[in-house]
C-alpha cells in the first residue's frame, strides 16, 4: 500500500464518518417513514453508503 499523507488520512477520517452518519440516518428516516417508496428510497440509499463505507475499510487493509 503506498503512503498516505496525514492529511489524506483526515480526509478518509471524514469520508467514513460521513458515511456511517448517513448510514444511520438513513435508516432511522426509513423507519419512521409510512410511504413505501420514500422508506424504500431511504433504504437503498443507506445500502450504497454502507457499500462505500465497506469499500473504503477493504481497500485501506
Amino acid at each position: 500500500m503506498p503512503q498516505i499523507t496525514s492529511k489524506e488520512l483526515m480526509y478518509l477520517d471524514d469520508v467514513l464518518s460521513l458515511q456511517d452518519h448517513m448510514v444511520k440516518c438513513l435508516n432511522d428516516g426509513a423507519t419512521r417513514l409510512k410511504d413505501q417508496q420514500l422508506k424504500a428510497l431511504c433504504q437503498n440509499l443507506a445500502s450504497r453508503c454502507q457499500n462505500n463505507f465497506n469499500s473504503i475499510m477493504k481497500n485501506l487493509e
